[in-house]
């Protein structure tokens, strides 16, 4: 079975193409910047796709963040009707020490060296091009920024399909000082 997926990655390099096989499945992935073509942020927040069914989340045991201040980012997007399966608090399962971990999943672990500066966590998801599925995502966030205000609920926007957008104000605003709170455009449909 041959599947497009789309890989995005907050602060990623530009286009290119990976393989990665399994004992069940050849998949091409395509690698694309999340920053997209400026025109597409004024007509409003723009979402690469959705979940078929509601994520497990699993917090890494290395996660710089607390059980209180996740709790508080997944209820801002519960508030605007998305949902989450199981929430799983300092994981240490494969999830979270292997390189690949199951579909269905949104990790939150300590950001690593593989990923640019100034970046304050990044979040990349494997999206299938066709359907436009989301099938995991993995938040990485930087160790003394883990508990600041709205970085999580700006990265589990993106692990929820919402790309960049630059309105001032905004909780998907790439830049963590001209965010805010404004969430038009990202409440479930």
């Amino acid at each position: 079975m041959m599947s497009l997926l789309l890989f995005l990655g907050c602060n990623s390099a530009p286009a290119i193409v990976v393989q990665e096989t399994s004992t069940h499945e050849e998949r091409e992935l395509h690698k694309v910047s999340e920053t997209m073509d400026a025109s597409l942020f004024k007509r409003g927040a723009q979402s690469q796709g959705g979940w078929q069914y509601s994520p497990d989340v699993r917090v890494c045991a290395t996660a710089p963040v607390s059980e209180r201040r996740v709790n508080k980012a997944l209820d801002f997007w519960r508030d605007l009707g998305y949902d989450f399966n199981r929430i799983y608090y300092n994981d240490v399962s494969r999830h979270c020490i292997e390189t690949t971990f199951s579909y269905n999943t949104i990790i939150i672990d300590l950001i690593d060296g593989t990923h640019r500066e100034p970046a304050l966590a990044t979040t990349t998801s494997w999206i299938d091009r066709e359907t436009r599925e989301i099938l995991k995502a993995k938040i990485a966030l930087k160790n003394t920024w883990g508990e600041a205000d709205r970085i999580l609920e700006h990265e589990l926007g993106h692990a929820l399909g919402w790309l960049d957008y630059n309105q001032t104000g905004h909780i998907m605003h790439h830049e963590w000082s001209r965010g805010g709170l404004n969430t038009a455009g990202v409440e479930v449909q």
